[in-house]
């Protein structure tokens, strides 16, 4: 089970997303620990909207345009001991999707996102990605040769090469 700090520093395994903001939601989703297993569906429902909502009007304060071969940008403060990583938007969104379908099951709401994440997709990363993802999550196995098509046409060096490569290993 996945576990992080709550804002006292405590380790916690789960938390409900009702009390949380949409922020936070969000940073839950892009790192894995978002669970709506307290929630009802509606409820779920709800959070994953305000989580949509939040990511689209606060695009630019989360998120980075990938600049030349820059897919994640990591700063490391040695003073206060934390890491900021400032992650793709494409990547972003990819993981709003994930969590839309593992945990509310919308595959509508789910392949909307995905449409976007296709949008935003600025490398052969974003493309490699969202095209597993997809397979994974929606079976779309045309959508996945179409993305994966998109992707090896874009390949311009060896860091692409490796990225496709990557995404072969994890597979």
């Amino acid at each position: 089970m996945w576990r992080k700090r709550n804002s006292e520093g405590i380790w916690i395994e789960k938390v409900n997303q009702l009390e949380q903001s949409a922020e936070v939601n969000l940073h839950d989703m892009v790192i894995g620990f978002f669970s709506g297993n307290l929630l009802n569906k509606e409820n779920l429902r709800k959070v994953i909207m305000d989580v949509l909502e939040f990511a689209d009007s606060h695009r630019d304060t989360f998120c980075s345009e990938k600049e030349e071969d820059n897919k994640e940008i990591i700063e490391v403060n040695s003073k206060e001991n934390t890491t900021t990583i400032t992650l793709s938007t494409s990547f972003v969104y990819l993981r709003i999707a994930e969590t839309i379908v593992e945990e509310l099951g919308d595959l509508e709401l789910a392949c909307q996102v995905y449409k976007q994440c296709e949008e935003l997709a600025v490398d052969v990363a974003d493309l490699s990605d969202l095209a597993d993802s997809i397979l994974l999550h929606l079976k779309d196995e045309k959508w996945y040769e179409i993305l994966k098509t998109k992707a090896n046409s874009m390949v311009k060096n060896y860091k692409d090469i490796l990225a496709i490569q990557m995404d072969l290993i994890d597979n």
